[in-house]
């Protein structure tokens, strides 16, 4: 079991690591439990029973595909990330293909 202080090590590392890719403005959630902090189309990084768990929610908060399982936290960090860029490259296509995006956001939406 891991201690407080280090999950909050690892959250701070994910906001990070956010912050320089501008993605602020993203829905996410970083180390919460399942239940708490749940919006549509968000990406959720969990930590229960020494495991790292990846997973998006769709619409009505429903989950999105499958989760992905992680033992440590660099390669769930890394595909953490990679989650939320195929986030800002996927609502880009969409808009430019005359579709609506998932949800507003500066990253994507039209000047």
């Amino acid at each position: 079991m891991m201690d407080k202080t280090e999950l909050n090590r690892q959250r701070w590392e994910l906001e990070q690591e956010i912050e320089t890719l501008g993605y602020q403005t993203l829905r996410y959630s970083l180390l919460y439990p399942e239940k708490e902090h749940r919006e549509e189309w968000q990406w959720r990084i969990e930590y229960e029973n020494g495991k790292y768990f990846i997973y998006g929610l769709a619409d009505r908060a429903s989950i999105l595909g499958r989760k992905f399982e992680f033992d440590n936290f660099s390669m769930a960090k890394t595909e953490f990330i990679n989650r939320l860029e195929y986030m800002v490259r996927s609502n880009r296509r969409r808009i430019k293909n005359g579709e609506l995006p998932n949800y507003s956001s500066p990253l994507w939406n039209k000047e």
